[in-house]
C-alpha cells in the first residue's frame, strides 16, 4: 500500500507529464494564471468558530438559542407533516 506522500508525487508527476504536453502558448497561459495566483492562508477549524462565537448575540429576535432552535424544529417537523400523505 503506498503512502499519501508517494501517491501525491506521482499525481504531480503525472500533472507535470502533462503539461509538457500542452502547446507552449498553452503552457505561458497556465504560467500566468499561476503567477497571479495569491497565496491562501489556511485557517483552523477552532480559530473560524471562535471568531463566530456570539456572532448573533445582539439579535433582538433572538432571546434563547434554544427557544429558537426548537421553534424551527417545529416548524420543520409540521411541513414535514404536510408534504408526508
Amino acid at each position: 500500500m503506498q503512502n499519501a506522500a508517494t501517491l501525491q508525487g506521482e499525481k504531480f508527476i503525472e500533472i507535470i507529464k502533462d503539461i509538457e504536453r500542452l502547446t507552449s502558448s498553452q503552457q505561458k497561459f497556465i504560467q500566468d494564471m499561476l503567477s497571479q495566483r495569491k497565496k491562501v492562508h489556511k485557517t483552523s477549524g477552532k480559530r473560524i468558530l471562535r471568531r463566530s462565537f456570539g456572532l448573533w448575540a445582539d439579535r433582538g429576535d433572538i432571546v434563547s438559542s434554544q427557544d429558537y432552535v426548537n421553534n424551527l424544529r417545529k416548524g420543520w417537523q409540521a411541513r414535514f407533516e404536510r408534504i408526508k400523505d
